[in-house]
């Protein structure tokens, strides 16, 4: 069973119209159209995880960086 990609419900297939439909929404797609929109906010999803996780790397150096005696930092 597909989860609605708009409000995260419980999809239906309706073999009169063949289209899945969302319970909670009402939201009616084709099995295609529900595969690309969920492809589209999966590769959404996927820049928003890198963009974290350049975020994550950034802060450790600073970190690293922060934490490092006078010393080292005129060293550096």
């Amino acid at each position: 069973m597909a989860r609605c990609p708009e409000c995260a419900g419980k999809t239906k297939y309706n073999p009169a119209n063949r289209m899945m439909v969302c319970g909670s929404c009402g939201l009616s797609l084709t099995r295609g159209e529900l595969d690309t929109y969920w492809k589209k906010i999966k590769s959404q999803n996927e820049g928003d995880q890198d963009e974290y996780q350049q975020k994550k790397s950034r802060r450790k150096d600073w970190l690293d960086w922060h934490s490092k005696s006078k010393d080292e930092k005129r060293d550096d």
